[in-house]
């Protein structure tokens, strides 16, 4: 930044160990307010189980009461029990995945709400920190893997779980000798399980943390790739994404491997399991003490006991990719708001450390001016938090209402951050800035942003209508659009304030552009208005008409500008001279040419014969 700030990208690097039951306790804390349709579901799969539980019962009895002694009676009755309890087990599914797809869209609606909305009260200090392209993975990637958990995953484990108690509970009541047979090779998947899932849960964080990083590549490399194209940087651009595209597809193999490992571990042992059962079940059937039948639920039984424990082993990937996202989502959810968000403590005063307020203690108080910067500190917050090094040094000025003001200066003097710190955009160090005698800590949101209306050096228009980006900023469009000359170009054409902008203006001119973005400025009707190097992307023809119709709107009006063109402030009430972070002289234009210092030296470059 041409202030000289500092700024370090974070990792997001968050380390939790294994099964983090407070990330779970926060998840399920988004299923509350549908109480209702989740007892719909949890009794659709209570009785989905129960069906699928009397189905090798009702073969047991077959065998043992109609084939083994040739008994025709009873047998169409059974089968039609059998035929019932799969149509039943298949309705409740049906019912059960519905109605949890329903609570799953409801809840990452909420999710994706509640993170969308942080996102736009958080400081401006986190987007500068944070790459465009690891936000939109939290909004993107991660709350899909949310969404796959709740929709899918977690309704599969929970349905799963379920099985395996009931399966357990109907095999020791069969026959507690097989049962425990059975269920002998269970220590052996649970210590396979928790060697394996450490190494899986890392390989998810990372393969996470590589994504996000290629995608933050992918939208800035696309964002600029005219300067791409105009350094010839392609190779370089290609090689660098390689390299990034890489490290995740390595990460996405590694993982990979361990699941090659972590399903065939389990069918092994499920194998084992049946191996067991068909050993000690022959020799009993042999011996007379249980019957064929028996042997056979107890085959169709173990079957259906593995089976969920493979979609668990399954299913644990999308629980742990699950966790590893919900880590940044609710990192993102955790970050502290912007201070203009926040409450204020009781009797509504800033923070310590504020100046004293002028006048004596009698007689009618001074006025108070409308834009008043008392002793202010700043600097740019870093990625751990802490400052970095002073931008601002003890600034102090004052203007009163109706004049205008303007910052010249060398190229990180600091004049920028003058007017972020003026919007709130930061908060200063030290100081207080003050608008109409208010310190601006103490000024609600909603009130500082209709008093003051920023126009940007890089005009940015949203995708939709003229009419829609003037009307974004208040209420007086066909004034503003007439004061800012957009109608001058807009009258001649076919839809005219309905004509569509484009991605970010695309289909305007940038001069235009700017005049729209002045016009949304302008529709807010503001006290005081700031101009960022405003009329520097119009031609002289346009920025002449411009500062025109400039001038019959600032008349009562506050404004603060920052400019380079030093033929632009000419006339300003009074000029800020900033130099490394000081104010190092205020006056008008005569009077700072008089006292020949920096404005001097600066205006005598700019016009000096060439």
């Amino acid at each position: 930044m041409s202030n000289g700030a500092e700024f370090y990208f974070y990792e997001d690097r968050v380390e939790t160990r294994g099964m983090d039951m407070r990330l779970l306790r926060r998840l399920f804390s988004y299923l509350a307010p549908h109480k209702g349709l989740i007892a719909v579901a949890l009794g659709a799969l209570v009785l989905g189980t129960a069906c699928q539980l009397a189905g090798p019962y009702i073969i047991k009895l077959v065998i043992d009461r109609n084939i083994m002694p040739r008994v025709m009676e009873g047998l169409g009755r059974r089968i039609g029990l059998f035929f019932a309890a799969q149509a039943g087990a298949m309705g409740f599914l049906y019912l059960q995945m519905f109605t949890v797809s329903i609570i799953g869209q409801r809840v990452i609606l909420k999710i994706r709400a509640d993170m969308f909305g942080r996102l736009q009260r958080l400081p401006v200090s986190f987007f500068d920190r944070t790459p465009t392209g690891r936000v939109m993975t939290r909004l993107t990637s991660d709350v899909e893997a949310l969404q796959e958990l709740i929709s899918s995953g977690l309704v599969s484990t929970v349905g799963s779980a379920t099985v395996l108690v009931g399966i357990a509970a109907v095999l020791l009541w069969m026959d507690a000798r097989l049962a425990l047979v059975t269920f002998a090779v269970l220590p052996a998947i649970v210590l396979f399980v928790e060697l394996l899932k450490k190494f899986i849960r890392e390989a998810n964080r990372e393969m996470r943390r590589k994504l996000a990083r290629l995608n933050a590549f992918l939208q800035e490399h696309l964002s600029g790739v005219a300067v791409v194209k105009a350094f010839v940087q392609e190779g370089k651009s290609v090689r660098e994404f390689d390299a990034r595209n890489d490290e995740y597809a390595a990460e996405s193999i590694r993982l990979t491997n361990f699941y090659s490992v972590y399903f065939p571990g389990v069918e092994l042992f499920a194998s084992v399991a049946i191996a067991l059962l068909l050993w000690q079940g022959g020799f009993r059937v042999i011996a007379g003490a249980v019957t064929f039948g028996t042997l056979v639920a107890f085959l169709e039984y173990a079957q259906k006991f593995f089976s969920p424990i493979k979609d668990i082993s399954d299913k644990y990937n999308i629980l742990q990719s699950a966790l590893a996202s919900s880590e940044r989502i609710f990192q993102v959810l955790d970050t502290e708001v912007s201070p203009e968000y926040r409450q204020l403590p009781p009797g509504g005063k800033a923070p310590p450390g504020r100046a004293e307020e002028p006048g004596g203690e009698s007689g009618t108080p001074p006025a108070q001016p409308a834009i008043e910067f008392r002793d202010v500190w700043f600097s740019y917050p870093k990625g751990d938090g802490t400052g970095g090094e002073m931008v601002l040094r003890g600034v102090s000025f004052a203007l009163h209402e109706g004049e205008t003001g303007a910052i010249v200066g060398a190229t990180g003097a600091g004049k920028t951050t003058i007017l972020n710190l003026l919007c709130r955009f930061y908060e200063i160090s030290r100081g207080e800035i003050r608008l109409f005698g208010r310190d601006v800590r103490e000024i609600p949101r909603e009130e500082l942003r209709r008093m003051v209306s920023l126009v940007l050096q890089d005009p940015f228009l949203f995708s939709g209508t003229i009419r829609e980006n003037v009307e974004a900023g208040g209420d007086e469009l066909d004034r503003a659009v007439e004061v800012a000359g957009v109608s001058r170009f807009s009258a001649s054409w076919e839809t005219g304030l309905a004509t569509q902008v484009g991605e970010r203006g695309g289909h305007l001119s940038v001069g235009q552009r700017q005049l729209v973005s002045f016009a949304r400025a302008l529709s807010r009707d503001p006290k005081i208005l700031v101009l960022d190097e405003a009329t520097s992307s119009v031609d002289p023809v346009t920025e002449h008409e411009v500062q025109g119709a400039l001038g019959k709107i600032l008349s009562g009006r506050t404004s603060l500008v920052v400019a380079h063109r030093l033929s632009t402030i000419l006339s300003s009430d009074r000029i800020i001279v900033m130099h490394r972070g000081k104010v190092r002289e205020i006056g008008t234009h005569k009077e700072l040419l008089a006292s020949r210092g920096i404005y001097h030296r600066l205006f005598s470059l700019q016009f000096a014969p060439r």
